[in-house]
C-alpha cells in the first residue's frame, strides 16, 4: 500500500506512538497472526537474512501485539543460523543491553518489564550480521518510533549489521520526527511489502 501521506512534521513522537499503539490494540487475533506471519515470511527471503550466520532478533510481547517474530526465529534456527536476543542490563540509568544466544523457549527468563530474555553465551555486537529492529511505526527513510528509552539506538551504534525494522503496513508513514542520535533502519519490512535502499 505504501506510506500514508499526512502532516508528519507537525506531530510529535508521543502523538505518533499513541496512534500506533491504538492500531495494535485494534487488531483481532486472526489479523495479528496473519500479519505477523506475512512479515516473518518477507524477512526470511531477504538476501541479507539468507546469507547471515548470526541474526539478532527480539522475543515479542504478544499481549501488546508486538510483531510476532517467533516463526522467524524458528525458521532461522531450522536454517542453522545462530539467533541472538537482547538482554536489558540497566533499568534505571543509561540505556544498555547485552546480547545472548537463544537456546530455546524453555531457556528464556522474564525480566522486570515482562521481556523474555535468553541466558546463553554473550555475543559481541560486532559479530552480528542482521538486526531485526522492533518499532511501533517507521517511515520511508528508515526512522522509527520505539519506546523512547534509547536502548536500540545505543545498541545499533555499536554494530555494522544490516538493520531491518518490522512494522505493520498501517504503521508505515511517509515521514516521522527524528533526532540526530536516532539510527535509521536500512530496510522496513511490513505485512504488505519491503521498503529498502
Amino acid at each position: 500500500m505504501g506510506p500514508r501521506s499526512n502532516v508528519e512534521g507537525r506531530r510529535s513522537k508521543v502523538e505518533w506512538r499513541a496512534q500506533f499503539v491504538a492500531y495494535r490494540a485494534s487488531l483481532s487475533d486472526a489479523d495479528y497472526a496473519a500479519m505477523s506471519a506475512a512479515i516473518c515470511a518477507r524477512l526470511r527471503v531477504l538476501p541479507e537474512v539468507q546469507s547471515a550466520q548470526t541474526v539478532h532478533c527480539y522475543w515479542p510481547l504478544v499481549a501488546r501485539r508486538e510483531v510476532d517474530t517467533r516463526p522467524f526465529i524458528a525458521a532461522c534456527e531450522a536454517a542453522g543460523q545462530r539467533v541472538v536476543l537482547p538482554v536489558v542490563e540497566t533499568f534505571d540509568s543509561a540505556p544498555r543491553m547485552v546480547h545472548r544466544c537463544y537456546e530455546g523457549e524453555d531457556r528464556l527468563v522474564t525480566n522486570r518489564w515482562g521481556l523474555h530474555e535468553p541466558a546463553g553465551p554473550l555475543v559481541d555486537p560486532t559479530d552480528l550480521d542482521v538486526v531485526i529492529v522492533p518499532a511501533f511505526g517507521a517511515d520511508r527513510r528508515g526512522h522509527r518510533i520505539g519506546h523512547g528509552r534509547g536502548f536500540y539506538d545505543a545498541f545499533l551504534a555499536q554494530t555494522r549489521a544490516v538493520r531491518a525494522c518490522v512494522v505493520y503496513d498501517a504503521c508505515f508513514v511517509e515521514q516521522l520526527p527524528y533526532e540526530q542520535h536516532d539510527i535509521a533502519a536500512h530496510t522496513v519490512v511490513t505485512d504488505e511489502a519491503v521498503y529498502g535502499p
